[in-house]
């Protein structure tokens, strides 16, 4: 398998991921680095990071403003596993996009080959893009221009651009990642797939209701086809809440927060009526008991999903224990 292909569905079915937990209350030094020796020894394909620079949680996310850095965290995260794939699920626009380049080619360095997955987005704050002295009013701009040097970075001797908002001159940065690394693009509107098609090799969109995701992924391989490019990679992160019993997965959670937890949300296909039931969030929520989470899984496997991302954060208290759940009663009716 090309290194582009990172993560794509073999013959055997999906690839998953984990969400680490380095936000919130529950994140700590000794549940990061158990949690991720114990993700590749289930057999689980990749470890992935969030990014915030000045972090505002979601209103289904909890108060503790508690968010480590993406890079420095899958740094320690390589230092503790030798298989398992790193991603950003995705690295937002405060960085310089030469430095930005430089953490990801070192931790790919650091991690030994063939296992960084470089996730890029526009981000929802702009308060952030703010702080680092970028105008927040031309993310688009700056976000494109970003995964341009990149592609450069990764890939070329020598680095010149001269894009909307940077400019690089004659820039050589060592060590180059042994055929580039593949780039993803996170983000749930048109103009986010647009991007995908037109300068990266995977899809990673937050959760999204079906109406939407089937707009979207059915755009993704129009362009795809007339650009006559490969089939990016496609996944997905739903949020993901696993009980005894479907009432106690569905305790404490919003309908309303889940239902604008994107700053995409706006542009989604809503169902007649808005969200009114948690039946209306399936492809945002996989929630219930084993038989309905493999059910919703289910959904995204139907769909020629690549990899499925598993996203914890309700449940962080249990991460451990959750994981070791999912590998074992849900992972298996997918490969």
């Amino acid at each position: 398998m090309k290194r582009y292909d990172a993560l794509r569905r073999t013959e055997r079915g999906m690839t998953f991921g984990v969400m680490l937990p380095h936000f919130g209350r529950e994140a700590s030094r000794e549940r990061l680095l158990s949690g991720a020796v114990l993700a590749e020894r289930l057999g689980y394909d990749a470890l992935w990071v969030r990014d915030h620079l000045i972090w505002t949680p979601h209103r289904h996310e909890g108060a503790d403003l508690t968010f480590l850095d993406a890079t420095v965290t899958l740094g320690a995260m390589a230092g503790v596993t030798e298989r398992i794939k790193l991603g950003t699920a995705v690295l937002i626009p405060v960085r310089w996009p030469l430095k930005s380049a430089k953490e990801l080619m070192t931790l790919d360095f650091l991690a030994g080959a063939d296992r960084v997955v470089a996730g890029i987005g526009a981000g929802h704050f702009g308060a952030e893009i703010r702080a680092v002295g970028l105008d927040p009013d031309r993310k688009k701009e700056i976000v494109e221009d970003t995964i341009r040097i990149w592609r450069r970075a990764f890939t070329e001797e020598r680095v010149d651009f001269s894009g909307e908002v940077f400019e690089v001159s004659g820039a050589v940065m060592h060590p180059r990642p042994d055929g580039g690394l593949p780039i993803w693009y996170g983000g749930t509107t048109r103009a986010a797939v647009r991007r995908t098609a037109r300068w990266c090799d995977g899809w990673l969109p937050g959760g999204m209701p079906f109406l939407t995701f089937d707009n979207r992924l059915a755009y993704l391989r129009r362009l795809e086809a007339e650009r006559g490019r490969p089939p990016c990679v496609v996944g997905v992160i739903p949020r993901l809440r696993i009980a005894r019993t479907k009432a106690e997965a569905y305790a404490g959670l919003d309908i309303s927060a889940l239902s604008t937890s994107s700053e995409g949300s706006k542009y989604w296909i809503k169902p007649p009526g808005g969200y009114r039931s948690f039946d209306d969030l399936r492809g945002i929520l996989v929630a219930g008991d084993i038989a309905e989470i493999v059910e919703r899984v289910g959904d995204f496997d139907a769909r020629g999903v690549d990899h499925f991302l598993v996203d914890l954060r309700s449940d962080f208290h249990r991460f451990e224990e959750l994981l070791e759940l999912f590998a074992s009663e849900v992972i298996p009716h997918f490969r």
